[in-house]
């Protein structure tokens, strides 16, 4: 230890001897592992962050999966929920939890309330005690009976009643329903349901029977998830879901046949169990971006640290004939590059603390709580000092080698100049700044396709026209309306909005494009009987009133849009895509085709418009099957109120809200934004855009360590052989040949590193086909654009050390040393 710390006193002493190498050195390392903790941060917020619960290795979601589904979904039905409960002998426990929004009304005045539908036996199993009051116990919740309690999130009972410990035992309404608050969700308990901070909680039994659906095997809108006993491995879990699963395709054939059942760990469940998940993918191609970031970094301090052994040779050798041995001398060098990474770290840190915030602040606004914590915890700060360290090791190994391989007798008895031998004694140098260039490369390819990938998904043909469109989103149910006040509440508000005279349109819908809310069903094509082991498709749809199509400006192909009296006492009709009418009914004409959402008997729903296909649930998406149904047929009590307007749609939010008021004051109007506010969000643009930022910042960082890179070589290289341009330029060398001499050595370098990246990035690039929209991941334009860009900077880079050299005094040359 006392020799640690005499290295460490020393490498101290002589960084301070050299502030700006130091700098330099710290800089560059602080960008690398700066790097790398911001994009570790991120992926730990979403997927490695373990839930605040009891064990939370052992919480499993069991993700159902209909065969040929293509859209993911992953919810089991109550009976199901049941049947794995008591047969799963792997499991603790089973539970499940379902979302829900509406209103929580308490002393007269009524609130958004997000909250979850949960069986009784939710926290119990999770092993979560109650900051205030008491949470639901396990008989809690079940079929058969009704238990009117609220349990509230942490942050809401802050937000809302100011922490007010006096609120458990007080009554509140819940859409309406009477319930009784009788505790407090633990701080920093959100639920378990990815990055959604729930408002509260109520139990199962709360729902309708509708909604419910108790004994309707079809009806699958629980996510359930359970607990592994200790002994249990998670292969042994699936074996035996397996199992359960078969029995029940077996003895449900008409429901169950077909289902999978997978056991996914939580963490791996983010933010939704798809079959398609593609986000571990996605952090792990960042994690390799930020990683070849630090081997640049890297590369650029091996290359520093080289130049300075080298112009430390004599020292060093002194030292060697003063008695120190060569695993000392090389221990001191490592001691060096160890002080300097762990300073790189600090720095590190604080830049990733700073990105990661700034990376959160880009989060897009929504109507649900949405809570994704980016802060730093034990992992992020292990991380980055293991980054430091391990760096300080690879950046100090080579030169330390070198040192401890040094000739002494020749370093002493050498002239004063370090090192003269001409361009082949400093190969690694080169080869470094080769790498170095290729990875650059790398990054700046992959950033332009995610900035083409970003431009290509703006332009898309959404399938309707989104400027000049405000949404207001309303839920009558927050403030307990039934159904025939909720239909009279909307249609006051579309009268009055639409005699405003900015506004040309206005109409109600119950999801948005690209929105967080979307409906779905299995639907039945009347006609087409399906085999004993099929299961009906599942498509995605709407419900929206009359003039929708106007104000969206969605054109119709054949048919005729909705009208008025299409209400509950007339025909179920519809309106469907061209992919849906490709699907079902090839090469026919769907108006007047009919299928149901209901059942193979029905009731069916004629089809009397098509329209072109667009972009409905996410921006990704191409060509999926869609139809809409009439709102007045099928009611809905959220809404969004969409309105087009001559003006620019946020002048007219104060008035549109007034008119609400006008109604109501007590309605709450939430999520008011245009259109292409929207379609920024976590459906839309927001994926592309972050990963655009997130690739290009990569990348511009990159390019500068490259850039750096190039210029030090060439730069070193030329003080290096100032006493051989003396002697050129004495026996008739012109500048001109000086510049091109200079000028060849690091345009080799630079055209050996771009060829090698372009050829890695075609390799590497083909994996990303997933994560791009309307771009190849080989496009051509893209790769012959960042190597132009990386190959002039690179000119330059080498231009200016070589001009530098060329301006040289042939006398002062010559008396080099």
């Amino acid at each position: 230890m006392a020799t640690l710390w005499q290295d460490a006193r020393y490498a101290l002493r002589m960084l301070a001897k050299s502030p700006m190498l130091t700098v330099i050195v710290v800089l560059t390392l602080a960008l690398g592992i700066g790097a790398n903790t911001a994009i570790f941060g991120i992926v730990n917020g979403l997927l490695l962050r373990p839930l605040p619960v009891k064990s939370p290795e052992q919480i499993m979601v069991l993700a159902g999966k209909l065969e040929g589904d293509t859209l993911g979904i992953f919810t089991l039905s109550y009976p199901q929920l049941v049947d794995f409960r008591q047969q799963g002998d792997t499991f603790s426990d089973v539970f499940a939890s379902r979302i829900d929004l509406g209103g929580l009304s308490f002393g007269g005045k009524a609130n958004q309330f997000v909250y979850c539908y949960v069986t009784g036996n939710y926290f119990s199993t999770l092993g979560v005690q109650p900051a205030l009051g008491r949470l639901f116990l396990p008989s809690e919740g079940e079929v058969g009976r009704k238990d009117p309690f609220i349990v509230l999130g942490y942050s809401y009972w802050q937000k809302r009643f100011g922490g007010d410990p006096s609120v458990v035992g007080k009554q509140a309404l819940v859409n309406g329903q009477e319930a009784t608050i009788i505790g407090v969700a633990p701080k920093g308990f959100q639920g378990t349901n990815f990055a959604l901070d729930f408002d509260g909680y109520v139990p199962l039994n709360m729902m309708s029977e509708e909604d419910a659906a108790w004994n309707d095997r079809k009806s699958a809108a629980l996510v359930v998830m359970g607990r592994l006993k200790p002994s249990v491995s998670l292969r042994q879990a699936q074996s035996s879901v397996n199992v359960i699963a078969e029995r029940l395709a077996e003895q449900y054939p008409a429901t169950d046949k077909g289902v999978t059942v997978r056991v996914i760990p939580e963490r791996l469940a983010r933010p939704q169990p798809f079959a398609n998940n593609i986000v571990p993918f996605i952090a792990g191609i960042f994690l390799a971006l930020a990683a070849l970031v630090l081997l640049l970094a890297c590369m650029n301090v091996v290359n520093i640290l080289l130049v300075r052994a080298t112009m430390r040779q004599r020292e060093l050798a002194i030292r060697a004939a003063m008695g120190a041995t060569r695993g000392r001398l090389m221990r001191q060098l490592l001691t060096e590059s160890i002080v300097l990474a762990l300073f790189g770290g600090v720095g590190g840190l604080m830049l990733g603390v700073w990105a990661s915030g700034a990376i959160a602040s880009l989060l897009p606004s929504s109507r649900f709580p949405v809570l994704l914590d980016f802060s730093f915890d034990w992992r992020v700060f292990a991380y980055a000092m293991g980054a430091a360290l391990s760096t300080g090791m690879l950046v100090g190994l080579w030169p330390a080698l070198r040192a401890g391989r040094a000739d002494v007798s020749g370093v002493l008895q050498g002239s004063g100049r370090s090192d003269t031998a001409g361009v082949s004694r400093h190969r690694l140098r080169s080869v470094l700044v080769v790498a170095q260039v290729g990875g650059s490369l790398v990054l700046l390819i992959v950033a332009g396709l995610f900035v083409r990938s970003l431009m290509r998904a703006q332009r898309a043909d959404l399938g309707f026209d989104p400027d000049h469109v405000l949404n207001v989103t309303l839920d009558p149910r927050e403030v307990g309306y039934e159904e025939a006040r909720t239909k009279n509440f909307y249609r006051d508000v579309e009268a009055r909005v639409r005699a405003l005279p900015e506004v040309q349109s206005a109409s109600l819908a119950f999801s948005v494009p690209m929105g967080t809310v979307n409906d779905g069903s299995s639907i039945y094509i009347e006609g087409h009987t399906l085999a004993p082991d099929q299961r009906p498709p599942v498509v995605i749809y709407n419900h929206v009133d009359a003039p929708y199509f106007d104000t969206m400006r969605i054109p119709l192909l054949r048919g005729r849009a909705f009208r008025e009296n299409d209400d509950e006492k007339a025909p179920l009709v519809a309106i469907v895509n061209q992919t849906m009418a490709h699907q079902f009914w090839p090469n026919e004409d769907p108006i007047g085709k009919r299928f149901s959402v209901k059942s193979a008997t029905g009731p069916f729903v004629e089809i009397v418009g098509l329209t072109g296909n667009g972009k409905y649930v996410f921006i990704g998406w191409d060509k999926e099957p869609y139809f809409y149904v009439p709102l007045a047929q099928n009611y809905m009590a959220y809404r969004t109120l969409q309105v087009r307007t001559s003006v620019l749609p946020e002048t007219l939010i104060t008035q549109i809200q007034s008119e609400v008021r006008a109604l109501d004051p007590n309605m709450p109007v939430s999520d008011v934004q245009t259109m292409r506010q929207s379609l920024s969000g976590g459906n839309g643009f927001f994926i592309f855009q972050i990963g655009a930022i997130l690739a290009a910042a990569m990348g511009i960082v990159g390019l500068t360590l490259a850039v750096v890179g190039v210029y030090g070589v060439v730069s070193f290289s030329a003080s290096q052989r100032t006493h051989e341009i003396g002697i050129r330029m004495a026996l008739g060398a012109d500048r001109r040949d000086i510049l091109r001499l200079m000028l060849r050595q690091g345009l080799v370098l630079v055209v050996g590193g771009v060829v090698a990246g372009a050829l890695l990035a075609w390799a590497l690039t083909r994996s990303m086909a997933t994560l791009l929209v309307g771009v190849s991941p080989t496009d051509a334009l893209t790769f012959v654009t960042a190597t132009l860009l990386l190959g002039g900077i690179g000119l330059w880079a080498c231009y200016v050390p070589a001009r530098r050299a060329m301006n040289l005094d042939p006398m002062v040359a010559l008396r080099y040393e």
